[in-house]
Formats: structure tokens, sequence, C-alpha cells
């Protein structure tokens, strides 16, 4: 089975000056959406969300980029970097989406969704206005006798 993902880059949260920078991003939000291609024979999907801080300690100004040059493959470069990873197949919250699907792809291959033979619904009714009957308390069994 193909496990396809999406990724996506919410907001960031920005700080209106750091050190004599202006519009400083120390965070974004982001959210991966996985799941199985649509011709196979199981759909499955998973979804989540996260945010990741940036640390502003390590903000080098001269290669600070402006906050209207930033794109959402400028911040997907930051969150990969955020947790040393190259790729976004790498990326924590991927993986995880990933391997969810990939966990439930394999407890379906050791049991199967099948139908019983017969009516498979009933119908009953009751009434309402009768109170159910209280619970007997239960009786204590007496403590066993010690030996003299």
């Amino acid at each position: 089975m193909a496990i396809t993902y999406q990724f996506s880059v919410g907001s960031v949260t920005k700080k209106l000056e750091h050190e004599g920078l202006s519009n400083v991003i120390i965070g974004a939000s982001f959210g991966v959406n996985a799941q199985t291609d649509a011709d196979e024979p199981a759909q499955f999907s998973y979804s989540c969300g996260g945010y990741k801080d940036f640390p502003v300690e390590s903000i080098d100004p001269e290669g600070f980029i402006d906050f209207d040059e930033v794109t959402a493959e400028t911040v997907v470069g930051w969150l990969l970097q955020s947790e040393g990873v190259e790729t976004l197949d790498e990326f924590s919250y991927v993986k995880a989406s990933v391997d969810n699907i990939r966990a439930r792809i394999a407890e379906l291959q050791v049991q199967v969704d099948t139908p019983v033979s017969g009516e498979s619904s009933f119908t009953g009714s009751v009434d309402s206005a009768q109170p159910p009957a209280p619970a007997p308390e239960p009786t204590p069994e007496p403590a066993p006798e010690e030996p003299a």
C-alpha cells in the first residue's frame, strides 16, 4: 500500500524587534495529513499538527531573511533544521503520521472484518417510565476462622 502525505505550514509567530532586527520569526505552526492512496482496498488517514519554536539566540544578522522575503519553503527548511533532518520524510510529525498508518495496515493484515450470516440488526423497546430496580448490596462473606 502506498502512503502519501501533505505537509502544510500554518502561521508563524514573529517578534517585532530583536537586537536591532525587525519582524523576527520565532516559531511556526504546521500540519500533516497522511493517507493511503484512493485505489487501495483499505483506506486509512491520519492528521496531526504542531508548533516549533525557533531560537532567537542563534540568529546571524548577516544571514537574516527579511520577513517579506520569507516563504513557506523557508519555514520548512527551518523546521527541518530544528530537528537536524534534511527531508520531510524524516521530520518527526511526518514519520509519526506515516507510522500510524503503517501500524493500522499491519493490524489489518492479521484481522479481517467479515459479516456473519443471519439478521444483523435487532430492535427492542424499553418502558422509559419504569425506573430500574436498585441493585442489591453485596453481602460480605464471613471471614474464615483462624486456627487456635
